[in-house]
């Protein structure tokens, strides 16, 4: 990816300054668009995400102590909230993911308060399966 991903601080920036949940939601759906596609090869019942309505799928890699993830999704609000979890995740150590405290991350965001409970389900799917690295 040539682009760096943002911050933590400027994604909750991003959502305190686009107050109102439609901007909001516009803003995860562009976040979605940035999100580096997963190669077709990779789309597979291995990484298929369970618990999700739409289809989604992670790749879980390991770099040294770090790991990184590659995510996709057949929906633009689930390839945003990817983007999101890429943001908080993405080249963490095991410690480290194991310490973020997700659940203050989506409160401050605002997120669970809107989304449907089948969405909110398929988001924490994700973060269990990143968490069980």
């Amino acid at each position: 990816m040539t682009d760096p991903l943002m911050t933590i601080e400027q994604l909750l920036s991003a959502f305190i300054e686009n107050k109102s949940w439609d901007k909001q939601y516009r803003l995860i759906i562009q976040l979605g668009k940035q999100l580096p596609p997963l190669a077709d090869i990779n789309k597979t019942e291995v990484n298929q995400v369970k618990g999700c309505e739409s289809l989604a799928w992670l790749l879980i890699e390991k770099n040294n102590n770090s790991y990184n993830f590659k995510m996709d999704s057949d929906t633009r609000v689930v390839k945003g909230l990817m983007m999101i979890l890429l943001i908080v995740f993405q080249g963490k150590t095991a410690e480290q993911i194991h310490d973020t405290n997700i659940n203050d991350i989506f409160a401050q965001l605002g997120l669970l308060n809107h989304l449907s409970p089948s969405r909110a389900n398929g988001l924490l799917a994700i973060v269990e399966k990143i968490k069980g690295v």
